[in-house]
């Protein structure tokens, strides 16, 4: 049987995850093989719980400006599912792939109040989470809610935290 394009993706902050140094156990939470996302559940050894929300693009957005974009799209039934972790510790993982150089996607990690900050996840329509890269340069995020500057996310975020 074929890996599922989902599955693929997923794998790879999943893996980037259990490879630290911290023992964790993971749990799927949810999923559904015809959309782009799934819910795991992170928990370590010493009881702390991570509930990670992961959504791709498999490839960016066809712009003429400087670098690439991914718009991420959040259906009302994606918020409803992020409003029923809002009591919890979330982070959203949005892979940024690149269709014909799956080895060079990467991973805009956003915790709790980025997300919140970008997008309302009580909303009764659909909201967006754009991201831009550019060579040598963070993540940019702009969400449906950002006015003004863009969240500035670190390339490497998803090596550095802690769960």
């Amino acid at each position: 049987m074929a890996i599922k394009e989902f599955e693929f993706m997923h794998g790879g902050v999943i893996t980037r995850l259990l490879r630290k140094d911290v023992p964790m156990q993971l749990t799927l939470v949810e999923t559904n093989s015809n959309d782009s996302k799934a819910v795991y559940k992170l928990l370590t050894k010493k009881n702390s719980e991570l509930i990670l929300y992961i959504k791709y693009r498999s490839k960016p957005e066809p712009r003429k400006t400087e670098g690439n974009t991914w718009i991420f799209n959040f259906t009302q039934n994606n918020l409803k599912e992020l409003c029923s972790y809002k009591d919890d510790n979330f982070m959203v993982a949005l892979i940024c792939g690149k269709e014909k150089q799956l080895n060079n996607s990467e991973v805009c990690l956003l915790d709790k109040q980025q997300v919140t900050s970008s997008i309302d996840i009580h909303s009764k329509s659909s909201q967006t989470i754009t991201v831009k890269l550019s060579d040598r340069k963070g993540f940019r995020v702009y969400g449906t809610m950002t006015i003004g500057e863009p969240i500035i996310i670190p390339r490497n975020k998803i090596n550095t935290i802690a769960i």
